[in-house]
């Protein structure tokens, strides 16, 4: 009962996160054509980099939903093993364009690594922890997918 609640409760509340990021994401590609009126390559590049990081995020919550609908029947499936290996490269690229932020922009008081123009935040070093977690479980849902296989063949 409690788990079939909570897992409710997360999908309404991860839906709800993807509707408003669709809809801030069609208001950012609304603007795109603005912020390149003074067209320079540092905009472009910073317009696809936003991109990239946004869409990111995205697909990290919708295989969320994707890997909590599994849950239903089973969550050890091969499906769920690529959706976190892909969840992990995403928040990777996140991770580094954070990193590449955090020296261009000063990253604020608190720095586990860096100088005065810029450093490694705490906020980096948590955002690579969750996407080597990703990898991990990962590596644990294929290792159970062979064993529940290996289980199955047994009489």
């Amino acid at each position: 009962m409690s788990t079939k609640f909570f897992r409710n409760i997360l999908t309404v509340f991860l839906y709800i996160m993807l509707v408003s990021m669709a809809a801030t994401g069609i208001i950012f590609l609304c603007m795109i054509p603005i912020s390149l009126y003074n067209f320079s390559f540092e905009k472009l590049i910073i317009t696809i980099v936003r991109i990239v990081y946004f869409s990111d995020y995205y697909i990290v919550i919708l295989f969320l939903t994707f890997i909590i609908n599994s849950t239903k029947y089973s969550p050890f499936i091969l499906e769920n093993v690529k959706r976190f290996k892909i969840m992990g490269y995403c928040l990777l690229i996140n991770t580094i364009i954070e990193c590449i932020n955090g020296y261009s922009v000063n990253a604020g008081p608190i720095k586990i690594f860096g100088t005065d123009n810029g450093g490694i935040s705490p906020l980096m070093v948590i955002s690579f922890i969750f996407s080597l977690m990703c990898f991990v479980i990962a590596e644990t849902f294929n290792k159970a997918i062979k064993i529940k296989e290996d289980n199955d063949l047994t009489i």
